[in-house]
Parts: C-alpha cells; structure tokens; sequence
C-alpha cells in the first residue's frame, strides 16, 4: 500500500470521514479525547468508542442538555423554553405518521435518550381524536429500587403537564412502564428526566403525583408506585393511596 493511501485514510478517519464502500458499524467517537489520541487512532485505523472514562455518562446527559434548545430550533420544533440540567428533548410525532387501523393501535415513534440506555415508545390509538400512550424502557440499567423519570409536554390548551413514570425491575424483560399521554398529539414538544431514585424529602407537587398514578395504564406501572409510596413522605404517600384506588 502506497504512502499516499495511508495519509487519505489517516485524514479520512481524523475528520471523520468514510469510503462508499465501507459502511461504518459504529460512531467513532471525538469528545472526550485529546488530540494526539485521535491523531494515533487514526493513523491505526482504530475506532475510538463513543464514550470515554468514568463520567462519559454523565457529561453525554451535559451535553444533550446544552445542546438541545439548538436542536429545537434547527429542527424547527416547536420551542420548549430553556432546558434544565438533567433533561433532554426528545423529537416530536408528525402528521405523516403511522395509519391505525380502526379500533387498534400502532407505534407513532420509537426514540431514546442520548445515551441509549432509555427508550420511548409512544403508541397511537384510533384515528380522528387520537389518543397516545408511553412505554419507558430503561435498557442496561440495574434498578435495585424505582426509579423516577418525568415527562413534560405542552398540552392544546397551553398548560404544561409533568407526569411522573417510575419503573421497577421486572420479572421478565428489561424494567419498563407504561402511562397514558393525556393532551398528547401531533408536533407537541416534550422533553424527559433522566431517571432517578427517590429520596424521603423529594419535593413532588400533591396533583402531579395524583395525576401520574391515574395515568398508568398496566399492573407493572402501578407497581411501582406500590413501592415508591414506601420512600416518600406521608403526605405524597396518601395522595398515592387515594389516586391507586
């Protein structure tokens, strides 16, 4: 192999670029290392992971959550304000989505969280007047407790609804919840929580919490919030009770 050949694929690979005919089977990754690594991981031909050391999870949910105002925008999104630290957005359904046939449902969009280990399945049900559930998969997670993630999303009627999806380990399969998506629809901007575990004195407003419960829609959902009423306080614990009856 001539020299020349060898400075293309070493440039090739330092700007991330690729022959036709070699299809890549995974991202290379850039963040997170220094130039001289990327330099020598070029020149061997070596893809570097995504991820690199300890805090990568951590700074992948940094990054979505700094970048995503931008992507609101580029995408055309509707806006969703200002994005805290901890959330991401997640992309909106589209008109020219998926046909439901009558009287069943069908998945409207299947995305995930930055860093892969949470999935979002939104299901569509009936046609004129649709309604939309969520299925929240946690993916390579040990979930020795519930978790919490949260969903936010602005309704037709301008109010923004926050509910509440704890997911437990389940018997069979990855842990995974399923909730009802009142006010949910085409184009609706929504961003998620990376999950969490709960603390005693987590502060939860009483009719968000009331809201997320009557949201479940399956023994598993409501599971969880079996074993979460026993990590919060009194008053959180009560407004579970009444709302799982």
């Amino acid at each position: 192999m001539s020299a020349g050949s060898i400075v293309q694929r070493s440039w090739r690979s330092f700007i991330g670029g690729r022959l036709r005919r070699l299809p890549r089977t995974q991202e290379r990754g850039r963040h997170g290392y220094s130039l001289w690594q990327r330099v020598w991981a070029s020149c061997i031909g070596f893809d570097l992971p995504t991820q690199f050391g300890a805090a990568a999870t951590h700074e992948a949910w940094a990054l979505a959550a700094r970048l995503a105002p931008q992507r609101e925008q580029s995408q055309n999104r509707q806006p969703v304000g200002r994005i805290a630290s901890g959330w991401f957005a997640l992309p909106p359904l589209t008109s020219a989505g998926t046909l439901t046939a009558a009287g069943g449902d069908a998945v409207a969009l299947e995305t995930s969280s930055p860093d892969g280990r949470v999935g979002f399945l939104v299901r569509r049900r009936g046609n004129g007047g649709a309604e939309y559930s969520l299925e929240l998969v946690l993916r390579g997670v040990d979930v020795d407790g519930p978790l919490v993630s949260a969903i936010r999303y602005t309704q037709p009627d301008g109010r923004d609804r926050v509910l509440l999806v704890p997911v437990i380990q389940s018997q069979f399969g990855p842990p995974a919840s399923l909730v009802r998506l009142p006010g949910f629809g085409d184009d609706t901007a929504w961003t998620a929580a990376v999950p969490s575990s709960v603390a005693l004195d987590t502060a939860w407003d009483a009719a968000t919490v009331a809201d997320s419960v009557r949201a479940a829609l399956n023994e598993a959902t409501r599971d969880a919030w079996r074993q979460l009423r026993e990590l919060v306080d009194d008053d959180v614990r009560s407004v579970i009770d009444g709302a799982l009856r």
